[in-house]
């Protein structure tokens, strides 16, 4: 199942726009990237490898799914090679507060150092 395509078109703009503001950070810039991939949404941030700066690698950031029944969207983080639900967030018709969640990160669940 895909997401309907007015929804994705409205969450591409506003993952757009985080990945961007991720990006013009004056203390610290990342480079994030999303994927679409039926109803759900993978983040992750791009970084070069240490051993060969060539070369990049993708750290899974957050993985967002939409429930098309309940018309909402949860947000899960990486646990090891599991992904969690994101507790401190509650399923949400906007996809703007769970960005706002990723962002604000007080939990330190999405934000690797």
């Amino acid at each position: 199942m895909v997401l309907p395509e007015l929804l994705k078109k409205r969450a591409e703009k506003l993952l757009f726009d985080f990945c961007q503001l991720a990006a013009d950070d004056k203390v610290r810039p990342r480079h994030l990237r999303y994927r679409i991939e039926g109803r759900q949404i993978n983040l992750f941030e791009v970084r070069r490898c240490q051993h060969n700066p060539q070369e990049h690698q993708q750290l899974p950031m957050a993985q967002i799914r939409y429930n098309q029944d309940l018309n909402q969207w949860t947000l899960h983080y990486q646990n090891g090679e599991n992904w969690q639900f994101y507790l401190n967030v509650n399923p949400t018709l906007e996809l703007g507060k769970l960005l706002t969640a990723i962002k604000q990160d007080p939990m330190g669940r999405f934000w690797q150092e």
